[in-house]
C-alpha cells in the first residue's frame, strides 16, 4: 500500500503540474503533451532498469542470496549516470528535430523547445530516482519510497505557483520545479543508501559489470524499455494524428485524457511493484502457493480500483475536464476522450498482474509480447487505418478498439496460468511447472 501511494502521490504530482501550465494557456498545454513522449522514453530506459533490478534482487533475496543482491543494485544504479548523461546530450543535440518529429506545429514548437531544453537536464536525475525506487521497493521497503515521493510533491507544488507566476518564468518555471523537487529526493535516497537504512547496500565496491550480473537485468528490463518506448512512438503518431485533424485543441483535448488516465494507472501500477517483490521473492524461494495466493489477491484489488476509478471519471468527465482548462472546443474533446480511455480501462488490473506475474518468472519474452500489445501491434495500425477513414472519430476509435483487444488477449493468458498454478500439487517443482506452461502459452 506505501506503493501505491507513493505512485499515487507521483500521478497527482504531474496532474497538477498540469493544472498550473493550463492556467497559463491552451498552447502552453500543447507543448508539455507533445514533450510527454519524449519525456516517456527516458523513463522507459529508467523503468526497464529499476523492473530488472528489482526482479533479480528480490530473486536473489528469496534464494539466500543477499551479497549477489548488493552487486546487481549497486551495477545498475552507477550505470544509470552515464546512461543518463548521453540521453541528456542527445537530447540537447536533436531537440528540434525530435519535437517536429512528435508532431510540434509551428506557434507550440518555440515552447517546447525551450521547456523540454530546460527538463533535458533532469535526466540523469529522473534515471536515479526511477532506479531509487525500485530498489527500495525490492527490499520491501516500500514506505521510504512513499514519503519520498511526497516530500518530492509537496515542494513541487509549492515551487510551481512560484516559479511560473510569481517569478514570470511560465512554462519553463514548471520545468524548473520539478527539477529541483527531484532533486531533494535523490537527496533523501542518498542518505537512505549510505546509512543502510534498508537490507541492501549500495556501495562503489559492489559494482561489478558482469554478465551474470547484467543478463537477468537486461532480459528483464530491455522489453519492458522496448514497450514503454514503443508506447511513446505510438503516442507521437496519435498526437499527429490529433493535430492533423483537430490542430492543437485535439492535441491538448487527447493530452488531458491520457494525463487522468495515467493517474489511475499509477496507484495499480505501485501495487503491482509491491506486489512484485512478493511474487519474486516466492518464485525464488520455490513457494508456488504464495505466487498464487498473491497473485489472486493482487488481482482483485487492482480490478476493484481500475472499475470503480474508471466509472467515477466516466460520470464526472465535465467537470475532470474543467479542471484542466477553460477553454469549450479543449474540454469537449477531453471529455469524449476521457470516456472512451476510460470504459475499457476497467481490465487494465489484470493485465498489470499477468506482466509482473511473468517477469517474476523470468518470462521476458511472453511478458514482452503482452506489454507490447496495447500500444504496439493493436494502437499503431489502427492508428494509421480508421483515421483515414473516418476522421478524428477514427483517432479516438484506435484508442477504444486497442485497450479492448488487449484485455482480452491478457485474460485468456492469465486464465491459462492460473488454471495451472491451482493445478499444482504442493510436491510439483516450480521448474516443472514453468516448462508446462511454456508448452501450454507457446
Amino acid at each position: 500500500m506505501p506503493a501505491v501511494a507513493g505512485l499515487s502521490i507521483n500521478a497527482v504530482h504531474h496532474t497538477i503540474n498540469m493544472v498550473f501550465v493550463g492556467m497559463i494557456g491552451s498552447q502552453e498545454i500543447a507543448a508539455i503533451t507533445i514533450v510527454l513522449p519524449i519525456l516517456m522514453m527516458v523513463g522507459a530506459i529508467g523503468e526497464g532498469l529499476g523492473v530488472g533490478v528489482a526482479t533479480a534482487v528480490s530473486r536473489a533475496l528469496g534464494g539466500g542470496d543477499p551479497r549477489h543482491a548488493n552487486v546487481t543494485a549497486s551495477t545498475l544504479f552507477m550505470l544509470a549516470i552515464p546512461v543518463g548523461l548521453a540521453l541528456t546530450a542527445a537530447i540537447l543535440l536533436f531537440r528540434r528535430e525530435l519535437l517536429i518529429l512528435f508532431g510540434a506545429s509551428e506557434p507550440m514548437l518555440p515552447l517546447a523547445e525551450h521547456y523540454l531544453a530546460i527538463v533535458a537536464f533532469s535526466v540523469t536525475l529522473t534515471m536515479l530516482q526511477i532506479l531509487s525506487d525500485f530498489i527500495a521497493i525490492s527490499e520491501g521497503n516500500t514506505r521510504f519510497s512513499m514519503w519520498t515521493l511526497l516530500g518530492c510533491f509537496a515542494l513541487n507544488i509549492v515551487l510551481d505557483p512560484i516559479l511560473i507566476f510569481w517569478f514570470g518564468f511560465g512554462l519553463a518555471g514548471a520545468a524548473i520545479a520539478t527539477i529541483l523537487s527531484q532533486i531533494a529526493a535523490l537527496v533523501a535516497y542518498l542518505v537512505y543508501f549510505h546509512r543502510r537504512v534498508g537490507t541492501l547496500h549500495i556501495a562503489a565496491r559492489f559494482v561489478a559489470f558482469r554478465t551474470d550480473v547484467l543478463k537477468p537485468v537486461l532480459l528483464i528490463g530491455l522489453p519492458v524499455s522496448l514497450t514503454s518506448m514503443l508506447s511513446s512512438a505510438s503516442f507521437a503518431v496519435l498526437f499527429t494524428f490529433a493535430g492533423f485533424y483537430r490542430g492543437d485543441s485535439g492535441i491538448a483535448g487527447i493530452g488531458i485524457a491520457l494525463r487522468v488516465l495515467t493517474l489511475g494507472m499509477l496507484p495499480i501500477i505501485g501495487l503491482s511493484l509491491g506486489g512484485q517483490a512478493v511474487l519474486s521473492f516466492a518464485w525464488g524461494a520455490r513457494n508456488s502457493q504464495r505466487l498464487l495466493a498473491a497473485s489472486g489477491i493482487l488481482i482483485k484489488l487492482t480490478s476493484a480500483f481500475a472499475f470503480l476509478y474508471g466509472l467515477g471519471v466516466v460520470l464526472l468527465r465535465h467537470r475532470v475536464a474543467a479542471v484542466f482548462t477553460a477553454d469549450p472546443a479543449i474540454a469537449d474533446i477531453a471529455a469524449l476522450t476521457l470516456v472512451i480511455t476510460h470504459i475499457p480501462f476497467i481490465f487494465f488490473g489484470a493485465r498489470q498482474i499477468l506482466l509482473v506475474l511473468l517477469q517474476a518468472q523470468g518470462r521476458a519474452r511472453l511478458a514482452a509480447s503482452i506489454g507490447v500489445a496495447q500500444n504496439g501491434y493493436f494502437l499503431l495500425p489502427l492508428l494509421f487505418i480508421l483515421p483515414h477513414w473516418f476522421g478524428f472519430g477514427g483517432v479516438l476509435a484506435s484508442l477504444f478498439i486497442a485497450p479492448v483487444l488487449t484485455a482480452l488477449l491478457s485474460s485468456a493468458l492469465l486464465a491459462v496460468i492460473l488454471r495451472q498454478l491451482r493445478g499444482r500439487s504442493p510436491s510439483s517443482s516450480i521448474t516443472s511447472f514453468n516448462s508446462t506452461v511454456s508448452e501450454r502459452t507457446s
